[in-house]
Parts: structure tokens; sequence; C-alpha cells
């Protein structure tokens, strides 16, 4: 049996499991459930990723962060896990880390609760299967779209919410001089940087995003910082976390 097949079984017996009273138990930690941004106090900042894995993309991104011994948070979907398995093990063996995206890519504000729960759920037991580390536990809604109502499930389930800072605008079909330039020209300590190695349709064209990283990534070395997973950058002691905008 493929690794694809044997996690859609496994998939289904563990919802049914969840759906039938075993979910996680009330979240203990006093933290804030949603997160903008992280400490400003040390040259740190987070690349994050939205809507893939993408078989086209997703390795170009990883290749170059190798080249510049930098790490970055991808925001998957549960879709494309269960279709390209092997490209979230890369990532994970490569030490990047790796958060939910749902797994259709829904507004969550325009579905009921159970069809939430079932979009979360799902991706996240995909992810528990291919060995991704789940200390943080990192959501990311698709759109922004968010409530109170989907804010409590994810403290109930020892979850974050996770925004940012800086929006790089490659959904919007920017071409790579735009993107760098909407990165470059706001950056500050502790950002939390959005962009996209796919689409919920995997039809949009992510090269501009790869050319923009080419300049990206060295600028941001050459500037002296640190380019970490959120997790690693929500650890590091200093200001509380700021409201930003964006869009996925």
């Amino acid at each position: 049996m493929s690794l694809s097949k044997l996690l859609h079984f496994w998939v289904i017996l563990t919802l049914l499991g969840f759906f039938f009273g075993l979910a996680p138990g009330p979240a203990l930690a006093a933290e804030p459930v949603d997160v903008w941004a992280g400490p400003t106090n040390q040259k740190v900042v987070a690349l994050t990723f939205d809507d893939g894995p993408s078989p086209v993309y997703t390795p170009k991104i990883m290749a170059l962060f190798k080249r510049y011994q930098a790490h970055g948070t991808f925001f998957v979907m549960g879709h494309w896990v269960e279709q390209y398995p092997g490209l979230v093990q890369g990532l994970i063996k490569a030490g990047h880390e790796v958060g939910n995206h749902s797994f259709s890519h829904p507004r969550f504000t325009k579905i009921a609760q159970p069809s939430r729960e079932q979009e979360l759920e799902r991706t996240a037991l995909d992810l528990d299967l291919l060995g991704c580390r789940q200390e943080e536990r990192l959501f990311r809604p698709p759109y922004s779209a968010y409530d109170d109502r989907l804010k409590t499930y994810l403290a109930h389930t020892h979850r974050r919410l996770v925004l940012w800072s800086i929006d790089s605008g490659d959904w919007q079909g920017l071409a790579a001089p735009a993107i760098i330039k909407n990165v470059l020209s706001r950056v500050q300590n502790g950002a939390i940087i959005i962009f996209h190695d796919n689409d919920e349709n995997a039809r949009a064209d992510r090269h501009p995003t790869v050319e923009a990283l080419r300049i990206i990534l060295p600028a941001l070395k050459a500037a002296g910082y640190r380019m970490v997973t959120v997790s690693e950058l929500l650890r590091r002691p200093g200001s509380p976390c700021q409201p930003g905008e964006g869009k996925d």
C-alpha cells in the first residue's frame, strides 16, 4: 500500500475516534491564542509559506533555504499533504516547521463548526502520521478568516493561531521586484512574513516568489537577521506581539 493510501486509511479511522469524543482537553497555557509577530529585541524573523506543498515550487524554496542556512514554517493543506507526503517528510528532515492550513482551504467563517473541526483534525492527523513535531501545534486560517468561536476551539485543542506582520503580496500575482520591495522595505525584528508556495488549486505561478527569495534571503542574512521557524521565534523572550495586516 502506498504512503498516501495508508495516510488516507488512518485518517478515516482516527477521525471516527475524534468525532466520538476523543478530542483533546482544554488548553492550560496562559499564552494568547493569536500571534502576529515575535519579540523585537533580537534580529530574528520568521518566513512562512501557505497553501503547499507543491512539487514544483517547494523543493526550489527548500534549496534556497539550505544555501543560506535558514529555516521556515510551511502551513500546508491536508489535501496536498495526502498527495505529496514525501515533500512534507523532506521539509521535516531539513529542519523546517510544518503547520496546519486546513484540509481544503475553506473560509472558516462561512462553514459550520463540525466542518471546521474536520478540516483541522484531518490535516493534523496527516501531519502526526508523517512524524511532524507538534509541540507548538500552529494553525493559520485560509483567507485570514477567523472568529472568537474558532479561537476558543484552538485554545481548547492546544493550538495557536499564527498570522503575520508583513505580507509579501505574492498572492496578488506580483512580479519579483514588487515582492522584494514589500518585504525588505518593511522588515524589522520579530517579523512574521507571509509567502505562498502553492494555492488551493495548484494553478498559481509561484516563480516570482522563488525569484524574490533569491534576493530576500541573502539580503536578510547580510543585514544580520536570522531566519527561524515561528516556534523558535516565539520562544525568544521580548516584547508583546503586535497586530499587523495581510491577506492569505
